[in-house]
């Protein structure tokens, strides 16, 4: 506990003294920097019954290229927390169905680009 107290303290000093030689431009700079936006797989989380449940949509429902809505944004948050980075936007498009092939062939599974009850349950992680 000693050790982080004191790293922390360095820290603060070079903050300190950083910020004394560079002056009022490095604090604004810093304080108009955007702020990074979090990462869609940070909500997921698993739900018991459910598996891994990312807050758009609990029911299990067959979706496939052209579908739009809460499913399809499910879906989509659900490869970004098995890292295949898409947009959650709730279109089932071309990047979605590449994101749902790409998922469905690193399990083993058909890759046919539908998200049925089989790549629901691998996507849930209740296997």
């Amino acid at each position: 506990m000693y050790a982080h107290r004191k790293a922390a303290a360095f820290l603060a000093a070079g903050v300190l003294a950083a910020t004394a030689v560079t002056g009022a431009a490095a604090t604004a700079s810093a304080t108009s920097a955007p702020a990074a936006a979090p990462s869609v797989s940070a909500n997921c989380a698993w739900w018991g019954g459910i598996g891994i449940y990312c807050g758009y949509d609990l029911w299990n429902e067959y979706a496939d290229y052209g579908d739009t809505g809460r499913k399809v944004k499910e879906i989509q948050a659900l490869l970004r927390y098995h890292s295949i980075y898409i947009a959650v936007d709730g279109k089932f498009g071309k990047d979605t169905r590449a994101g749902v092939k790409k998922f469905q062939r690193s399990w083993g599974l058909a890759d046919d680009g539908i998200v049925g009850p089989k790549t629901w349950q691998w996507l849930r992680g209740a296997i």
